[in-house]
């Protein structure tokens, strides 16, 4: 009955049908968690870009850590930062430090096989002074790129390289027996301009020699040719020779620290420039490279009797001033069956120094050498400089020499030798002092006295004495005479004759005396002197006696008028 009236009631308005609940199973992250989100990707970002930015770590070894820091040391290349050293250990051996560094992203693709790092400090050599920069900043390690693969364990430098990889130019080998003060950095000059350097040696066998690697720079590399020559230009160069004294030296920077010079003779600037690597032989010096033009030289012995003093391994051979050679050897020799000694001097003649008009030149036969000597050929030692007391080995014709062959049956032929100038001068002054020694000097020097003593013995006889009294007579009345001429002539004359013959007799009779203490005085004695004044006058009296009986016979009638009026 309910049911009917609900059906027969006024029916109620439609109840909306609520939807079905949905559960939402997903957690939504709050918005405070946006925050870390954001930091930690900036993070991974700001990690990403420092990795992808960062270089990579090397390690390189050095001998010594003096001047590295960790963290401050720094790795440049042209002043531009490529890295920084971030530790530094001793090795196991304790042999040597390893440096490990952390490069720039730029760095890598130079870090290879060729790449070069040196410690930059202050440096003192003979070429200069380099790194003073660092005395403020600290030391630094300096790259130099090479080529090769990649790498990222290296062998540091101690001293840094003479040349760098970037430098354009050409190395070449030069070999020599002794390289004296030439070292790495050592200038190369060529006609005076520096135009390269030594950039070191090989010295692991030094029984074949020294091997120098010699930098020169573009475009004077294209200056060296397969026949260029090489010689040392250190230091200062003092040499003697019969011109004097030579000082040479190529600048003061080779003085310092060495150097090299080289040139092309033009005869050899045929083909193209020489090529890397190649090897050409190192001379001492110039005078070496003008000699190595000469490349016959034949052999010969010398045997010198005397001294020779001032000859030596080197010393020109000479043909009248002109070098056709020099000494290689000198020894002493003792024969043993001839009992003497004696000294072979071996010498070089290189006949390529002269020109041989209507034949070919000697062809080591001997044949043109042995006629010279069958004419006259003779070697001589002779002295070239006097100051330095410098001999040479001279070559000449001898005229009149004895005649003699070219030796053989020794290792090499033999060219006969005279006595040098100075020792046949000593020959003949000791021969005459032997000469001089053997003469009885002893009894001659009594024979002396005793003729002395006689010529004393003579001087002081009654005869000297009374010619010298009549000659004083003589002289006397002859004064007395000529006195009274001016008076009287006539009577004068008829006595002149008797008087000039008594004058004349004695003045042969001492004539004859003083030829007989003459030769037995001498010139300086003083008694021979009293007798020439006393002779003089004698003949000064007898000339005037002369003069007036000329004049008499021309003018007879001035002894009735006088001389005075005759004229």
């Amino acid at each position: 009955m309910v049911d009917t009236l609900r059906d027969t009631a006024t029916p109620e308005p439609p109840v909306p049908a609520h939807p079905a609940p949905r559960i939402d199973r997903r957690r939504r992250l709050p918005a405070i968690w946006l925050v870390p989100i954001v930091a930690a990707l900036v993070g991974l970002y700001l990690a990403w870009v420092t990795v992808s930015e960062k270089g990579p770590t090397i390690t390189i070894r050095f001998q010594t850590a003096d001047g590295l820091e960790a963290g401050k040391t720094l790795i440049k290349h042209k002043e531009v930062v490529f890295g920084t050293v971030k530790s530094i250990a001793l090795s196991d051996d304790l042999s040597h430090v390893e440096v490990t560094a952390e490069m720039t992203k730029e760095a890598a693709p130079h870090l290879s096989q060729g790449t070069r790092f040196w410690v930059v400090r202050p440096r003192l050599s003979a070429g200069g002074v380099s790194g003073l920069s660092t005395i403020l900043s600290g030391a630094s390690i300096e790259l130099d790129p090479g080529p090769g693969a990649s790498e990222r364990h290296f062998t540091g430098l101690e001293d840094p390289p003479v040349v760098r990889a970037d430098v354009p130019g050409t190395e070449f080998l030069l070999t020599a027996d002794r390289i004296g003060s030439v070292g790495p950095g050592s200038p190369i000059y060529f006609r005076d301009v520096q135009v390269g350097q030594v950039m070191g040696f090989d010295s692991t066998d030094l029984g074949a020699g020294v091997t120098i690697h010699a930098f020169i720079r573009a475009p004077y590399d294209r200056q060296v040719y397969a026949g260029t020559r090489f010689w040392s230009a250190a230091g200062i160069s003092l040499t003697t020779g019969p011109q004097g004294f030579k000082l040479q030296f190529e600048s003061l920077e080779a003085v310092l620290a060495g150097g090299i010079a080289f040139d092309t003779p033009a005869t050899a600037r045929t083909g193209g420039p020489a090529e890397a690597g190649t090897a050409f032989p190192f001379y001492k010096d110039q005078q070496s490279v003008d000699e190595a033009q000469y490349t016959i030289r034949l052999p010969y012995l010398v045997y010198f009797d005397g001294s020779v003093g001032g000859l030596a391994p080197g010393a020109p051979v000479e043909w009248r001033g002109l070098k056709i050679g020099q000494v290689t050897d000198i020894r002493l020799q003792y024969d043993i069956a001839a009992g003497m000694a004696r000294i072979p001097v071996t010498i070089e003649i290189e006949p390529q120094r002269f020109e041989v008009v209507g034949g070919n030149p000697d062809d080591g036969s001997g044949e043109q050498l042995a006629a010279l000597v069958r004419r006259g050929l003779r070697a001589q030692l002779k002295t070239a400089n006097l100051i330095t007391g410098q001999t040479v080995v001279a070559l000449d014709m001898i005229p009149g020499a004895t005649p003699a062959e070219l030796g053989t049956g020794d290792r090499y032929p033999v060219i006969p030798s005279i006595p040098a100038p100075l020792d046949s001068a000593m020959r003949s002054i000791n021969g005459i002092l032997d000469k001089v020694s053997a003469l009885p000097l002893d009894k001659l020097v009594d024979q002396a006295n005793a003729t002395l003593k006689s010529f004393e013995t003579l001087a002081a006889s009654p005869e000297i004495t009374e010619s010298l009294r009549s000659l004083a007579g003589a002289l006397a009345s002859a004064q007395t005479l000529l006195t009274q001429a001016n008076t009287d002539l006539r009577p004068a004359m008829e006595k002149l004759p008797p008087l000039l013959a008594s004058a004349q007799q004695a003045v042969r009779q001492l004539s004859g005396a003083v030829g007989s203490i003459d030769r037995g005085y001498g010139a300086d004695s003083l008694f021979k002197r009293d007798l020439t004044r006393l002779i003089g006058q004698g003949e000064d009296t007898l000339r005037s006696a002369r003069v007036l009986t000329d004049y008499l016979e021309q003018h007879p009638e001035a002894l009735i008028r006088g001389k005075g009026l005759t004229e």
